[in-house]
């Protein structure tokens, strides 16, 4: 191990290649074969999150190697830079942030790891089904059989801590159980979460609501009451927090993300007039004033799900269903402050019969 202390080290001959480095300084460290003698260095720049190690590499310049497979994640800035023949420093700024909310695995919505996000769809035969056609053409797989036995589903972000997303499923005789993802589509063997969880007319996983990391459960009761079930990182929940009353106007609750591309998860509600409400999370659990992103005939469509980013934009998006059609049509997020959509397009055919998420 190679310990640096002063301003500038020289290390020799080297291949522009870091394996591990750590950084605990507070200040920028940067690698390079030459000098930066314009003062003017390109910059590439890619954001990660201190809960793993991190991978990044130019792919628009293959005669450049200067790949960092692993950097110490101190939350603060590291810099690796390198050169090589006539062209000009080249910089790889590491961003350390805190993950966004509720986002244990890199992706929202991305339960099989391949960067998109992912739609399950339960068949009127009782079995599970998850579709990638955006991210490969044609792929569908069975997820497993026997889920007509559940009332309602729900998935978005990591209730357990291993980094992967899960599933709660609530059966006919009101009992909630947790799902381990496994992080290639499929689930693990299933926990007793409780009972009495019909009391519930609407379930919905939308991430980290309060901001401690953790994924959340909304619940609206038969009243219309809102409640926040704060995840505890074991598959579990604690003390459930009220939100509010009056959300017995709305038949659809999504989680769809972070909407409006502050760092915070978000809620998408459909009112029974056919209105589509954005509220924006506060990151306390709550939601800010709600903005009108769709002005009617919203009730047209019998299924909404939040899937994340199925358009490859890093924006999360909605897919929905018409009752009739085969075609499923996606409503891609603009990352606007009022968690706009624009205009939609066709996703995919229908397979199914219930949209999952």
């Amino acid at each position: 191990m190679l310990v640096v202390s002063g301003s500038m080290l020289r290390l020799g001959s080297w291949d522009n290649r870091i394996s591990s480095f750590a950084n605990y300084s507070g200040v920028p460290v940067c690698f390079n074969s030459e000098p930066d003698l314009d003062g003017d260095p390109e910059r590439a720049r890619a954001t990660h999150y201190y809960s793993g190690q991190v991978s990044f590499d130019e792919s628009s310049r293959p005669d450049l190697d200067n790949t960092v497979s692993s950097l110490d994640l101190d939350r603060e800035a590291d810099y690796f830079c390198g050169s090589e023949g006539r062209f000009p420093t080249y910089w790889w700024e590491f961003e350390n942030k805190q993950r966004p909310a509720g986002q244990a695995a890199a992706v929202f919505g991305d339960a099989d790891g391949d960067g998109f996000g992912d739609l399950y769809a339960r068949d009127r035969f009782g079995q599970l089904w998850t579709d990638h056609t955006y991210a490969s053409k044609g792929r569908t797989r069975v997820v497993g059989g026997g889920w007509n036995a559940m009332s309602q589903l729900t998935r978005h972000g990591d209730y357990n801590g291993d980094a992967k997303e899960d599933l709660f499923a609530r059966d006919r005789s009101g009992v909630l159980w947790f799902y381990p993802g496994r992080g290639d589509g499929t689930f693990g063997d299933r926990v007793k979460v409780g009972g009495g969880w019909n009391t519930m007319r609407d379930l919905t996983a939308a991430g980290d609501l309060t901001g401690d990391g953790r994924a959340d459960l909304l619940a609206a009761d038969t009243t219309g009451t809102l409640w926040t079930y704060p995840g505890t990182g074991h598959g579990a929940f604690g003390d459930r927090r009220k939100v509010g009353g009056g959300w017995k106007v709305m038949n659809e609750l999504v989680g769809a993300g972070d909407m409006n591309a502050d760092q915070r998860s978000d809620l998408v509600a459909r009112d029974t007039a056919g209105k589509l409400w954005f509220y924006p999370g506060t990151g306390r659990g709550t939601f800010g004033d709600r903005k009108l992103i769709g002005t009617g005939g919203w009730n047209g469509l019998t299924e909404l799900a939040g899937v994340g980013d199925v358009t490859g934009d890093g924006r999360p998006d909605l897919l929905a269903h018409a009752p009739g059609q085969k075609a499923l049509r996606v409503y891609p997020g603009t990352g606007a402050a009022d968690g706009g959509l624009r205009a939609p397009r066709q996703y995919a055919q229908a397979r199914s019969t219930h949209l999952v998420f």
